[in-house]
């Protein structure tokens, strides 16, 4: 598969490419009226995108003259075969854009005929698609390059053939961490049939042998747990409620401030370290007032509601703090998580709007992609998606052309006019795949 750059100037260069990115953000503002009075699959979702599709694709085309020309002398990045011309015959667009628009509607490029995403996937990230050919690289990269040069059975350089030099069969697979969120009982049901379907996409991979394994926890993910815990995982995934924010007063109550109240009420100080969780920390910070002032600041970021495309801050703003992953015991940040050790180099968010409110920090981070919606929508096509995202990354295709697939999936389950197949986005190097984890 090929990818092509597509380099924006960095704002204040462009006066004018800041005013369009600013009158799409706005535009796409719309798109959360229109879901309101008319439910979040409603067809007349489609014309908003497709306004605001066009206007981003006049930007980006009057900013880089020819950005979406396939016929330039070299792509950016040639990622190694995959032995499938569906994906190695593809050509892929990366915008690379300062990470104050990287929460903007880049799949929703619209030619003014037919969607870009129609024939090319699209992501965006702050850094060309090419991983950096340097030791400072995470090891997926390195791998993925040393793969270019892999020569299996017969000169075959496909996946199929050069697997065994990439891993072997007693080697430990990458793993993948499903984390639930905190929802009332019957979103968790649904929560729990998306691990079913992502456990049935990654099932069989070339040679019938998976590239990747699922691991459900059977007791509750909490955050110490997650932060301590997820340098061992290549990749997580969230997934929560996709039609609206996950709240502390849901179905089941306050139950994690309720618990923390509890188990706050022991007199045994080694209890309360045990149950908290906290035996190890840095002396002089209490645990528990800093749990509980990280409660009165998430309670206060709850009014905090991002549009369709367009951090909650607002455009070009960065976000201190915001939404968080609400897990059963509390909230974990993404900067929380990259604290204690490098963040896994894939993570997935399937919850409300992840990409505005949480794919510019997962990736400043330190994430290499990231995967989520754009959009509110609701669970069953949340689900859909999800499973054939990962049917494509279990096939050992890279992130972008599994979320272009995906897309494509959902278009033809779902009909061309339902907007579930425009909803997600990539953020960060698309050309990651699961073998080279």
């Amino acid at each position: 598969m090929r990818w092509f750059d597509i380099i924006l100037p960095e704002p204040g260069i462009n006066p004018q490419l800041d005013r369009d990115l600013a009158e799409v953000a706005a535009a796409t503002g719309t798109f959360r009226e229109v879901q309101q009075r008319e439910g979040l699959d409603a067809p007349g979702l489609l014309p908003i995108v497709e306004a605001a599709g066009r206007m981003l694709f006049a930007a980006v085309a009057r900013a880089v003259p020819g950005a979406f020309d396939r016929s330039r002398r070299a792509a950016t990045l040639e990622s190694p075969a995959v032995g499938e011309e569906a994906h190695d015959a593809l050509a892929g667009f990366h915008l690379v854009v300062d990470a104050a628009w990287l929460g903007l509607p880049w799949t929703w490029l619209h030619n003014g005929l037919i969607f870009v995403l129609e024939q090319h996937p699209v992501c965006a990230g702050t850094r060309p698609a090419a991983p950096p050919a340097t030791r400072g690289g995470r090891p997926w990269m390195q791998r993925q390059l040393r793969a270019g040069y892999l020569v299996g059975d017969g000169g075959a350089q496909d996946l199929r053939a050069v697997r065994d030099q990439l891993q072997t069969p007693g080697a430990r697979l990458p793993e993948l961490l499903f984390i639930p969120g905190h929802s009332d009982p019957q979103t968790r049901r649904q929560i729990y049939r998306e691990a079913e379907a992502i456990a049935d996409a990654l099932g069989a991979g070339p040679g019938g042998r998976p590239l990747a394994r699922l691991e459900v926890p059977v007791d509750a993910v909490t955050p110490g747990l997650l932060c301590e815990q997820n340098v061992a995982f290549q990749i997580l995934h969230f997934a929560g409620p996709t039609s609206m924010p996950a709240r502390h007063d849901d179905t089941l109550g306050e139950y994690w401030m309720n618990r923390l109240l509890e188990e706050t009420s022991f007199p045994d100080d080694e209890a309360l370290a045990e149950a908290l969780g906290c035996e190890g920390e840095v002396l002089g910070i209490d645990p528990v007032t800093s749990l509980l002032d990280d409660i009165c600041a998430s309670h206060e970021r709850r009014g905090a509601r991002a549009t369709a495309g367009v951090p909650a801050g607002g455009v070009g703003e960065r976000v201190a703090g915001g939404p968080s992953w609400l897990l059963d015991d509390g909230p974990v940040a993404p900067e929380t998580l990259a604290q204690r050790g490098q963040l896994p180099p894939l993570v997935v968010s399937n919850s409300w709007c992840s990409v505005p409110e949480l794919g510019a920090r997962f990736v400043r981070a330190g994430a290499s992609t990231f995967v989520g919606p754009l959009v509110p929508l609701y669970s069953r096509p949340a689900r859909l998606y999800a499973g054939h995202l990962y049917r494509g990354l279990g096939r050992g295709w890279c992130t972008g052309a599994a979320a272009w697939q995906a897309a494509a999936a959902c278009r033809r389950e779902l009909g061309p006019e339902h907007p579930a197949w425009l909803s997600y986005g990539v953020l960060g190097f698309g050309s990651l795949s699961l073998q080279y984890l």
